[in-house]
């Protein structure tokens, strides 16, 4: 769909983004706890059936140019998606403690947050490890250079008996799927820092605005995808205080707030 303006795919994303704030984060977070799973055993089921057509071969030989390539190609993908984990960190202050749902905060609580956000990323960090060596495994070398985006071409390899082929669409579906929960919660965070800073109505308020300001920004921002792909590289080092200071940040102030928090049950017992 080279020919679709962007503007298509923008408008896509977006009605169902705004519908989604409407209902709210909790109605988000259900709509994610039941089709992130299916999307993820998509995604695995497909890396197991490129399985025969993959050459492991053509891994060889391993690091002939020496490791600066391999930096060159890892260093930025750090910001996708890995570097993108951020917008969770505001999600922190919707946890409930101790798991039992009564909204305190208490020990465990808030360490589950944290836990369950670094599971996350080792989760993703294997998948896309495997999706990286299947296309590796596929192409050779030339051949990987000139696809845009290698993992498409390595699903569309899958045959099964001369009937079902081109799963590529499977591996769309999981894609878009993926980027449309990292957007709605991309988006919701900007409502709730906008409402924050406003001090009035609810994140539902701005959806709306956002959206409008969004659809009028986008081909001035992202007006090819050839010059994202060239921003990469000065983005990683502008945002590497992000990744760093405010991880870190946050993990010393649930530190001390949990401190506090004990203080205070042990004078409340007392």
């Amino acid at each position: 769909m080279p020919e679709t303006p962007g503007i298509v795919f923008a408008i896509f994303f977006l009605v169902p983004a705004i519908y989604a704030i409407k209902l709210g984060l909790e109605v988000m977070a259900r709509l994610m706890e039941l089709l992130l799973p299916i999307i993820v055993i998509v995604y695995v089921l497909l890396l197991v059936l490129v399985i025969p057509k993959l050459e492991y071969t053509k891994f060889l030989p391993i690091m002939v140019g020496g490791i600066k390539p391999v930096l060159a190609g890892a260093l930025p993908n750090i910001n996708f998606p890995f570097g993108q984990i951020l917008p969770v960190a505001f999600l922190y202050k919707y946890v409930k403690g101790n798991g039992g749902g009564d909204g305190k905060v208490g020990k465990g609580g808030n360490t589950d947050f944290i836990k369950y956000c670094f599971a996350a990323i080792i989760i993703a960090t294997i998948l896309l490890t495997f999706r990286a060596m299947a296309s590796a495994a596929a192409f050779d070398e030339e051949s990987l250079k000139s696809l845009t985006y290698a993992p498409f071409s390595t699903i569309r390899a899958i045959e099964i008996g001369n009937i079902i082929e081109r799963l590529d669409y499977f591996l769309l579906g999981a894609f878009y799927g993926t980027t449309f929960f990292k957007f709605i919660i991309t988006y919701y965070i900007i409502c709730e820092v906008i409402n924050d800073v406003i001090g009035k109505g609810k994140p539902a308020n701005y959806a709306v605005p956002v959206a409008i300001l969004i659809l009028v920004l986008m081909p001035f921002l992202l007006p090819r995808f050839d010059l994202i792909l060239k921003t990469v590289n000065p983005y990683l080092f502008v945002s590497l205080p992000i990744f760093f200071m405010v991880p870190l940040l946050l993990y010393i102030t649930i530190g001390i707030k949990e401190k506090r928090n004990s203080r205070g049950n042990r004078g409340v017992d007392g």
